[in-house]
């Protein structure tokens, strides 16, 4: 299965906006409400969880079915992963220069571009 970088993303900032502690439903209910399947979401949900940029991660029986959907919240690392990505512009910045060279790169790669346009924005 392909890793989808703008359901990561979008994954990321609905657990951030959410005011509960496990926004378990709501990122689901969100996500699905955006176009997003089922099995891309919860694929997304473990491979953030893999990256540590998740608490949890969703409960998968022997024979591939999700048992229940969770995500817990972002991680510190998460939190400092999304802080590059959360501008719209930013992310279009970034996506954009590594298109131009690459055909696909990681989520940190993407948000260490980002890191890198803002610092230039800052003259830092």
């Amino acid at each position: 299965m392909k890793l989808n970088h703008e359901l990561e993303r979008k994954m990321m900032l609905a657990i951030e906006e959410s005011e509960h502690y496990n926004p378990n439903s709501e990122v689901l209910k969100k996500l699905r409400a955006e176009g997003f399947q089922d099995n891309d979401i919860v694929y997304t949900a473990l491979k953030l969880h893999e990256g540590g940029l998740i608490e949890l991660a969703p409960s998968i029986d022997p024979q591939g079915y999700v048992n229940s959907f969770a995500t817990g919240n972002l991680t510190y690392k998460g939190h400092a992963v999304l802080d590059n990505i959360r501008n719209d512009s930013v992310w279009a910045k970034a996506k954009e220069k590594i298109g131009t060279t690459f055909s696909s790169v990681s989520l940190n790669v993407i948000a260490g571009v980002a890191e890198s346009y803002i610092k230039g924005k800052l003259g830092i």
